[in-house]
């Protein structure tokens, strides 16, 4: 640029001079001036012209105007940055095709909304899935097109910035299940990403599953019960030789054991099917509960040398299935006992959180838990310690049981242990739930 600046000064220098020697070769002074100045005007006019028409019928496209000086600099300035804004404007259109194959191709309907949710582009599996057209429905409102009232009550929680997954009938087919997701992103977060998929055969699977492991307990009960009564009817037999007393003891045991199994499988399957309304349940007075089973506990012969310590809020109460909470706290406190050695402690505290949810708290000195273990304790089946489990008599379902009571409750369970320091199992639920 300071080439141009010093060749346009040269310019003006010889402007002055041509005023200068006309003026003395004419003695009149006026058309020397007007005469150069003139010229210069009609140059640098031209040369904008020249300018303005390139930009008109493309910078990139068309040959630059060969001028000089000043104006030179400019053109090329501009060519370069036109130059680069093309390229970059190829490479953002390569990368935005790239981008729209991608999403396209996703076996996932996916869905980009507006602030106010209103259809800004769709890929081809949001037809299939949703019914919804890329071509036809964008600038569609979503709830407009898809109008099924657990739909209405999400796209109002995501407002409340509330995280939510969705499994709702598909508005295409009412028989199949789709799983929909919807996510905020973008500057601010004033832009939605809804995301649905096909979960029919996940469904099904499902169904098939537990009306499998139902069936399969119900056609288990009735000749296990025959045979645990045989087996009892052989121990009470005072003619049964000595040598035989120990296998029928065991086998009357793991009899009882299987017992144990089918009917926590039922229960499971009966969690499962069963939906609960939020304001669904009675009026239930835990502290009692757990009172009764502390006591049960202390009583027991086998469980006596256990201390319980009680530590309840006796006007706690809550709205839920009476049968299933006595189910958690009598699993939990069942646990606690069952993998700890005798002597130990475990301490049962029922309380409201700073939360304003009713949370029951069992911890004992025992065992503990290894951290690789925590994440699948309440795994059905999940064994942290076979030889352990088969000592105790545990059927491997409490805490599977305890879960799915607690989320069919809209509540969580936690878990904290240090191996050799005994573990902590925290069930707490919801405010909304909570009596006093």
């Amino acid at each position: 640029m300071n080439n141009a600046i010093s060749y346009e000064r040269w310019r003006l220098l010889l402007m002055l001079v041509s005023i200068v020697a006309i003026g003395l070769l004419t003695d009149n002074w006026i058309v020397a001036i007007l005469l150069p100045s003139a010229l210069y005007i009609i140059w640098s006019f031209y040369q904008l012209y020249a300018l303005e028409r390139w930009l008109r019928k493309g910078a990139v496209k068309k040959k630059a105007p060969d001028s000089g000086g000043a104006w030179g600099e400019i053109v090329q300035h501009i060519y370069r940055r036109q130059l680069a804004a093309a390229k970059s404007k190829k490479r953002l259109s390569s990368m935005l095709t790239r981008f729209n194959t991608t999403i396209s191709a996703l076996p996932d309907a996916t869905v980009i909304l507006n602030p106010s949710f209103e259809i800004e582009w769709a890929n081809k599996a949001a037809r299939e899935v949703l019914g919804i057209d890329r071509r036809r429905d964008i600038g569609q409102r979503i709830d407009n097109l898809i109008r099924n009232p657990d739909f209405q009550r999400l796209l109002n929680k995501k407002r409340n910035k509330k995280q939510k997954n969705l499994e709702m009938p598909s508005p295409l087919n009412p028989a199949d299940t789709i799983s929909v997701r919807l996510v905020r992103y973008g500057k601010g977060s004033d832009q939605y990403l809804l995301l649905a998929r096909d979960i029919s055969e996940r469904i099904e699977a499902q169904k098939t599953r537990k009306a499998f492991i139902a069936n399969a307990s119900h056609e288990l009960r009735t000749p296990l019960t025959v045979i645990s009564g045989y087996l009892e009817i052989m121990q009470s037999a005072p003619e049964l030789c000595e040598e035989m007393q120990e296998p029928v003891r065991a086998a009357a045991e793991q009899a009882h054991r299987m017992q144990q199994i089918i009917i926590h499988l039922l229960e499971l399957s009966r969690l499962e099917s069963a939906e609960l309304a939020e304001s669904e349940g009675e009026r239930v007075d835990v502290p009692e509960i757990l009172s009764n089973i502390s006591s049960t506990f202390s009583l027991a012969g086998d469980d006596g040398s256990h201390m319980i310590n009680l530590d309840v809020d006796p006007a706690l109460h809550l709205l839920a299935k009476e049968e299933e909470v006595h189910s958690v706290c009598l699993n939990l406190i069942n646990n606690a006992v069952k993998y700890t050695p005798p002597g130990s402690t475990v301490d049962v505290r029922w309380y409201q959180n700073s939360m304003g949810q009713a949370c029951l708290d069992v911890e004992d000195d025992g065992y503990g838990i290894a951290p690789e273990h925590l994440a699948h304790v309440t795994e059905r089946f999940y064994r942290i310690d076979d030889g352990r489990s088969s000592e105790t008599g545990g059927t491997g379902l409490g805490l599977a049981i305890v879960k799915h009571i607690l989320t069919r409750h809209g509540g969580w369970l936690w878990v904290d242990s240090t191996l050799g320091e005994g573990a902590t199992f925290r069930a707490c639920f919801p405010k909304s739930r909570v009596l006093s």
